[in-house]
């Protein structure tokens, strides 16, 4: 068992929720809806206005959720200093924090990623296995960052997604007649990799789901998006996935009337749906 691995399976019991809120600090100027209030941006720099936000973000759904996941194409432009203060919050009020970075690149430019993200305090974050380098990736993730800073970087491999592109590029394409998101799976399986990305939209089956543990193994851990505003089914990733899930809605509780509510809300849907179902 990885170490990230062993800290969700720990944070499963204490916390008894598989939600995980999405961190997508949009400001206003980006676009009309689905944005930080404008009160955040008086009297500091937009940068210092979005980790505001998410701070208060997880100072409202901490009691509820098991892992708040900030979205890289949302805080670019975030310090060091800020992404530290960022991961130190979140785990101090008992959550994962994993960054969804979608890292992939050649082995030392993976390498040059591992340490600063290592450096930011992050538990895991997410990576493109298109590419290739899997493998070398989760072997600096562990070894390399461990050395670094005395604990393991987690890796979350992108294995079916949520997006529609995704049936052509992850289910359509094949290698040596077997899909493209079941080869990822092996290669999750044969890496090491802490988890994958699998979602939970109309494209993605049960079927699918299934065939995705039934290769990578019971242990690894599924983050699931889709669920929320993308109206992704929840009950088909638990029912087929079993317990190593964690659920991300991010819209439908960032910018909506009371965070804390909503919290709530999904993390008391996804426990009834599991414990009827798992």
């Amino acid at each position: 068992m990885t170490e990230f691995i062993d800290k969700f399976s720990t944070l499963l019991k204490e916390k008894n929720s598989v939600l995980c809120v999405g961190l997508d600090p949009a400001l206003p100027q980006q676009r009309e809806e689905n944005v930080i209030p404008s009160s955040y941006l008086k009297g500091v720099d937009e940068n210092t206005a979005r980790l505001n936000f998410c701070l208060d973000i997880i100072d409202q759904v901490k009691d509820y959720a098991i892992a708040a996941k900030p979205n890289q194409q949302y805080v670019i432009g975030f310090t060091k200093q800020q992404h530290q203060k960022l991961t130190k919050i979140i785990r101090d009020n008992g959550m994962l924090s994993i960054l969804d970075y979608k890292l992939n690149d050649i082995g030392e430019t993976i390498r040059s990623s591992i340490f600063h993200l290592a450096e930011c305090g992050y538990d895991a974050i997410t990576f493109n296995p298109l590419p290739g380098n899997l493998a070398e990736a989760v072997y600096l993730a562990h070894n390399y960052a461990k050395k670094i800073r005395g604990y393991e970087l987690g890796i979350i491999v992108l294995t079916l997604m949520s997006n529609p592109e995704a049936v052509k590029y992850m289910k359509e394409a094949s290698v040596h007649g077997v899909p493209l998101f079941l080869k990822i799976a092996d290669d999750v399986k044969n890496s090491g990799a802490d988890g994958c990305v699998v979602g939970a939209t109309g494209h993605v089956t049960e079927d699918d789901i299934k065939n995705i543990r039934q290769r990578v193994g019971e242990d690894k851990v599924f983050l699931v998006p889709g669920v929320g505003m993308q109206r992704g089914d929840p009950r088909k990733v638990i029912k087929a996935a079993g317990k190593n899930v964690m659920i991300n809605i991010g819209r439908s509780i960032v910018y909506s009337c009371n965070p804390r509510e909503s919290a709530k809300h999904y993390c008391e849907l996804f426990n009834r749906l599991r414990s009827v179902l798992c």
